[in-house]
């Protein structure tokens, strides 16, 4: 048995793949086994490989395409290492990778995985950023942001408890495995950059819708398989005023011809992850409207609760205690769906339930992350928000804005007069999914955004496909 096992995915990466496995030979700590699995190059990648196949430690496999998930499994079976690390083909190690992960597990026995910081470089190999990830215990105790899924190390033994990869995905590697792992395993983490991770053309991370659709889908699956399928009892609130303060937000104002406030009805009943839906109004003809959606409960907004400068948190509680003296409905948690962001998705308020049950967070709110620099005014004119350097991108600093798409909190904040608790979760949105409208230009957008882009989409969704379910 050797220390460590490191393998390397290869699909049509022959352009990058020398460097790759030059930076596992170059390693200041020796006891190491390298496995190159090729799946199913057409470019290449063979002719690159043929000069490694006669070198002790190096195994080189050929095979048809199978996909990432599979491919990782096959390497967890051919392992030898005590410990087992990705190394994508594109990316490449620093040379104290091994060295100092290694030690982190040989004198940690309380850790079963562990992840440095890493270096963004371009196609070419320029580095753009180092990126800075927080201290697990000391800077973050909520683990909702996943390790990297390549160039982390983790026991073999556990990826083996935890039946290794999930293969119904053929990306997100990481992501689904990291949820199982938190179960029963602890990870750690290094501030110390020491790999080299690439973004170029072909990169999977360029594709952020794949991403954020195979993450729901993972999420999903993890929920129906570790907790019976178990969520907490979900009440929708769609609150709807007439008088909007901006003239582009009133219900009835056609989109792609429909009225605004349809999308949000539309969206709402068809979430799986919503127990009842109801709509909170002080007026009758919105009351009428929303009488023609099925399964959608129209409650009527006491006057005083109608006033512009009212606070959502006690609108909800008027919502609450209606519905406990009409239905005898006491949801568990309670999701805020605006009519101002009518592309929010349904699978988004699902995200959105199910990343509270698996983080058990007090709120979920819809982020985007911000990566320009943003700043304040103070005293001598701006500051940058963010103390950090240009070109370090540190997770600690990074900045999300709130798109106003959903507020999930657990019933009882409310009734405390909260609208966010002290544990709170996140679902990342598309810009294009973000849009709010408060302007003409918003709303000539989202035409276009539901006439043009999202009908563009919807050539793409076979490829998106292709990501869950094995072909």
């Amino acid at each position: 048995m050797v220390k460590v096992t490191v393998y390397i995915p290869t699909h049509n990466y022959g352009k990058y793949l020398d460097k790759s496995i030059q930076s596992v030979i170059q390693q200041t700590m020796d006891d190491w086994e390298l496995i190159v699995i090729d799946d199913g190059s057409t470019d290449d990648s063979r002719e690159v490989l043929q000069k490694y196949k006669s070198i002790k430690k190096i195994r080189v496999i050929e095979q048809e395409n199978k996909g990432l998930n599979v491919t990782n499994n096959i390497a967890l079976r051919l392992s030898n290492g005590q410990y087992i690390v990705r190394l994508d083909a594109d990316d490449y190690f620093d040379e104290n990778l091994l060295l100092v992960l290694s030690n982190v597990l040989d004198t940690r026995s309380d850790v079963d995985l562990v992840y440095p910081d890493y270096y963004h470089i371009s196609e070419n190999g320029d580095i753009l950023e180092t990126v800075r990830r927080k201290k697990i215990d000391e800077e973050v105790e909520l683990l909702d942001l996943p390790a990297h899924g390549a160039c982390t190390m983790i026991r073999k033994r556990c990826l083996v408890d935890l039946d290794g990869y999930d293969e119904e995905f053929r990306c997100q590697d990481g992501y689904g495995l990291w949820l199982k792992f938190l179960l029963k395993h602890k990870p750690y983490n290094v501030n110390v950059p020491l790999f080299y991770y690439r973004q170029h053309q072909k990169s999977l991370t360029n594709n952020q819708q794949k991403i954020l659709d195979t993450r729901r889908q993972i999420e999903r699956k993890f929920v129906d398989d570790h907790n019976g399928g178990e969520r907490p009892k979900t009440l929708g609130v769609i609150p709807v005023v007439r008088r909007s303060a901006y003239y582009q937000g009133e219900p009835f104002i056609e989109i792609a011809g429909k009225p605004l406030i349809w999308y949000t009805l539309n969206e709402a009943i068809r979430a799986k992850n919503l127990d009842r839906i109801a709509i909170t109004t002080d007026d009758s003809e919105i009351i009428e409207y929303a009488r023609q959606f099925e399964n959608v409960i129209t409650l009527s907004r006491p006057e005083e609760l109608t006033r512009t400068t009212t606070r959502i948190e006690n609108t909800i509680d008027d919502v609450l205690n209606q519905m406990d003296e009409r239905f005898d409905y006491q949801p568990e948690a309670v999701c805020i769906l605006y009519i101002t962001t009518p592309l929010r998705m349904s699978y988004h308020i699902d995200m959105a339930v199910d990343t509270m049950t698996i983080f058990d967070v007090d709120s979920v709110i819809s982020i985007q992350e911000e990566l320009s620099y943003c700043y304040f005014h103070d005293r001598y004119g701006l500051k940058t928000v963010s103390k950090e350097e240009r070109g370090i991108r540190s997770e600690r600093n990074a900045i999300y804005k709130e798109n106003g798409a959903i507020y999930l909190s657990k019933a009882e904040l409310f009734r405390r007069g909260e609208l966010l608790g002290k544990r709170v979760g996140h679902i990342t949105m598309l810009p294009d999914e973000s849009l709010k409208i408060t302007s003409e230009y918003e709303l000539w957008l989202a035409h276009k955004i539901i006439q043009e882009w999202r009908q563009r989409d919807r050539t793409e969704t076979a490829k998106r496909a292709d990501c869950h379910a094995v072909s």
